[in-house]
């Protein structure tokens, strides 16, 4: 049985691979921008328009996206995925004007993003593991730092040896070629190769998994206290990376940093990013979801205020962004592996959508918040202090969040139940 569920183990592979295509779209956009604002001559709030509008896409087809993904085939949605990729890029080649790069990153990326990114993953490896359920997401997310490692060079080297939109129809060839293999590596579910979840001999009991209970609807999740005490841990994390992340370069610069070395800092934060992603598959099925929770949002808290120090240097920065890589980045893999705990798993793409749509409102807010707060004050202190005490503020909601679906099966005796709610 072990060796028949290596399968269950290319499924993790084949989400590796998806997701270092779905994490790639943001972090190279930098890369792509410099042509297209040479092509074009946006001003620079413009040329950002284009992400802001993929975010707010990404928001809006999440919940829609979510519910298809609990019903239909993992590798028919993937595969519509590549092809939204494959067709952006190679559509990006041929646009005239800004507007229709910002068109084509809202109708084609978007969707994308979510269909190759951590919500499919997560429907798909919460159907084949669930002892190793920590490990299995851990790995596949990786793919996301992995991406944003990798494909910038990539690019860079595409955009030098030929026109830009040569490079581009070269890269959509690339995705093409290392995507279209992961989505055929895909199967639905265990059941369909006459397999259990961890390849175990009978099927597990699962508290989130029964089907005699009909799946939440859109309205009982929203409707859910540990909806919204999760959206919350979920959603001030990240945000506070994505704020840092884009006032990074300023930040070192303003305080002396060489442009050179302070690009080196967003290397750092990336990597630290991958390194969190393995670390959370190699504890995520040893250590309480608790536990991981806190980890992250106290490493996340003591990294930004290292930021409020920044005029101690180079080194002060770097603390901050190792910290706020290693255990900020810790979030993502570990909302992935909660939403099927907290909401069960017939509806993990209906919760995680609904989910996502909150914590991309916030991070849509977070960059221009951190600019004005530049702007009034003439320095990120203030915006640090603020999501250090959120963070801090946070921990408070952890021993809150429920970890178990919300209306326990009726087949569960009175005896079955309690520990589960003593969780």
């Amino acid at each position: 049985m072990a060796r028949k569920f290596a399968l269950g183990w290319r499924q993790v592979g084949a989400c590796l691979i998806l997701m270092a295509a779905c994490g790639m779209i943001a972090t190279t956009y930098s890369v792509i921008a410099v042509p297209l604002a040479e092509e074009f001559q946006p001003s620079r709030m413009v040329l950002m328009l284009a992400m802001t509008v993929m975010a707010l896409v990404t928001a809006l087809v999440s919940p829609p996206l979510g519910s298809l993904m609990d019903r239909l085939s993992m590798r028919l949605m993937t595969g519509l995925g590549v092809g939204f990729i494959v067709a952006g890029y190679f559509a990006l080649s041929f646009t005239t004007s800004f507007l229709q790069a910002i068109i084509i990153f809202g109708l084609l990326m978007g969707p994308a993003q979510v269909l190759l990114g951590p919500m499919a993953g997560t429907v798909l490896l919460s159907r084949w593991f669930v002892e190793r359920r920590g490990r299995a997401l851990g790995i596949a997310i990786a793919g996301v730092a992995l991406g944003g490692f990798i494909f910038p060079p990539v690019i860079q080297g595409l955009l030098g040896q030929f026109d830009w939109r040569v490079a581009l129809r070269l890269l959509s060839l690339i995705l093409l070629v290392c995507t279209v293999p992961a989505v055929f590596l895909i199967v639905n579910r265990p059941s369909d190769r006459g397999l259990h979840p961890d390849g175990a001999a009978t099927a597990p009991v699962s508290a989130g998994n029964h089907a005699d209970t009909p799946p939440a609807s859109s309205r009982a999740i929203l409707s859910d206290p540990a909806f919204w005490i999760a959206g919350i841990l979920f959603a001030v994390v990240p945000s506070g990376m994505m704020g840092m992340v884009t006032s990074l370069m300023p930040l070192a610069t303003d305080e002396g940093v060489d442009p050179t070395a302070a690009a080196l800092l967003i290397s750092v934060y990336a990597a630290s990013g991958f390194i969190a992603k393995l670390s959370f598959a190699a504890v995520a099925d040893r250590l309480h979801p608790r536990a991981l929770l806190f980890l992250s949002l106290v490493g996340f808290a003591l990294g930004m205020a290292c930021l409020i120090l920044a005029e101690a240097g180079i080194w002060m920065i770097g603390c901050g962004v190792v910290l706020i890589g290693l255990f900020g980045g810790l979030m993502i893999p570990t909302q992935s592996f909660l939403i099927p705990r907290i909401f069960g798993e017939r509806v993990i793409g209906r919760a995680s959508g609904l989910i996502q749509v909150l914590v991309l409102a916030i991070l849509l807010l977070t960059p221009p918040t951190f600019g004005l707060i530049f702007d009034l004050t003439g320095n990120y202190d203030a915006i640090f202090i603020v999501f250090t005490a959120l963070a801090a503020g946070s921990l408070l909601l952890v021993p809150y969040l429920r970890l178990h679906p919300r209306v326990a099966p009726p087949a569960m005796t009175m005896a079955a139940q309690e520990p589960v709610a003593a969780e």
